[in-house]
């Protein structure tokens, strides 16, 4: 299984690693490439770095635009892509030489999109990644894929990086600009179109904990963004007449916003209309759940036990606050 892969790197103020993402894309095994680099109106030598890039190796392509953000550079790159499948690459991460080699051999004729293993690095370690080639590949149904995002393998499937996705996925699809969390807005529709998703557990992809980016650092009004993906998603499966996936996807948002209304006390206690605003979302939301006695992922019992969960965020918010503060390390997405 083979044909032309486009790989995708936005990059904004990206000096210090860029070159490290690009050679590692140019040094791939699988030689049948397209590199777009979108320099997102860098203020540093990013876009120099590139333009050098691309006069070595003409399979690289480059996009220069005004600051956007990261869902209009990811845009401008699939507007330019022409292969059959899409791979993205944040700038300052970096890949296995065989990242697309490993990924197109789980290749099956249903299958619409691959996802690799990553490995996690701190942007200070100078060791190398430890990548890991194997065959080891487990295949699943797009539709279990999507509820594997629901739960809390999200990380994994709700991203871009680490995964090869068909083109034709796309059609019709795109990031939402100004947006942060944007893999999340768009993850359930790619995954719920996929057919068959690939897991393998190669190791392929090097994913750099960096403090200073806005979803890898501290908390900000912004990080509620991802209370709208979730809402989009039960929209999704509404449309499509999923009820059972609309139902998980209703489970995971009420979640999210119970959760978010305890973060937004803890950490911006002075955003007064934000507080006012996750407690309406609240409210809403529980009124969207309480009717709903199974979820298709999970046993009466445990349906039962979200039915208890929610009446408490509901009608005894402290209780359910005191409960979070003590599973508070299972709620990574706010």
């Amino acid at each position: 299984m083979g044909g032309l892969v486009t790989v995708i790197v936005p990059a904004y103020n990206a000096g210090d690693t860029i070159e490290r993402c690009v050679d590692s894309i140019t040094g791939q095994t699988y030689r049948d490439l397209q590199i777009i680099i979108v320099d997102d109106g860098s203020k540093d030598d990013t876009g120099g770095i590139c333009g050098s890039l691309a006069e070595n190796d003409p399979r690289i392509e480059m996009i220069h635009q005004e600051n956007g953000g990261v869902s209009a550079a990811r845009n401008a790159g699939l507007q330019r892509a022409r292969g059959e499948w899409i791979a993205w690459a944040d700038a300052d991460d970096y890949v296995s030489p065989y990242y697309i080699e490993d990924m197109l051999a789980a290749v099956r004729e249903d299958c619409g999109i691959v996802l690799c293993r990553p490995v996690y690095m701190d942007n200070n370690d100078p060791a190398p990644a430890p990548f890991k080639r194997t065959r080891d590949t487990r295949y699943i149904t797009g539709r279990e894929a999507c509820i594997r995002n629901f739960g809390y393998e999200t990380n994994r499937f709700n991203s871009g990086w680490g995964k090869l996705v068909r083109a034709r996925l796309w059609v019709g699809l795109r990031y939402p600009v100004g947006k942060i969390n944007e893999d999340i807005h768009v993850s359930h529709a790619l995954l719920y179109r996929a057919g068959t998703v690939a897991i393998t557990d190669a190791v392929l992809y090097a994913y750099i904990q960096t403090r200073g980016s806005i979803t890898r650092g501290a908390f900000s009004l912004r990080r509620l963004d991802i209370l709208d993906a979730w809402e989009e998603a039960t929209r999704f499966f509404n449309e499509g007449n999923e009820t059972g996936l609309a139902d998980v996807a209703r489970r995971v948002y009420c979640t999210r916003v119970m959760d978010a209304r305890f973060v937004c006390k803890k950490k911006a206690p002075c955003e007064s209309e934000a507080h006012k605003n996750l407690r309406l979302r609240s409210v809403q939301a529980y009124d969207e759940v309480k009717k709903i006695t199974r979820y298709m992922d999970c046993s009466a019992r445990r349906a039962l036990a979200y039915r208890m969960k929610f009446f408490t965020g509901r009608w005894c918010y402290p209780l359910y606050a005191l409960c979070f503060v003590r599973f508070s390390r299972r709620h990574t997405y706010i």
